[in-house]
């Protein structure tokens, strides 16, 4: 677990400044690399609105099946 922990760090550590040195650099490729990031962002916003959303419907759920457990014992 720690080894793949450590490649998982020093793969994103890579990642990180690779991209640094080419947005500083100002390539060919800075628009492209800067709307992949963006895209990155939105996805990880979705996917936490997504969890928020899935969680309060799991805990929806979860009254509801109380409740009628419930309301079948007083019966």
């Amino acid at each position: 677990m720690k080894k793949l922990f450590k490649l998982l760090l020093i793969f994103t550590a890579v990642l990180t400044g690779w991209t640094s040195i080419v947005l500083l650099s100002n390539t060919n490729s800075n628009l492209e690399i800067r709307e992949i990031i963006a895209k990155m962002y939105l996805n990880q916003k979705r996917f936490i609105f997504n969890v928020k959303d899935l969680s309060f419907l799991l805990v929806k759920d979860a009254n509801q099946r109380f409740s009628d457990n419930s309301q079948g014992i007083i019966e």
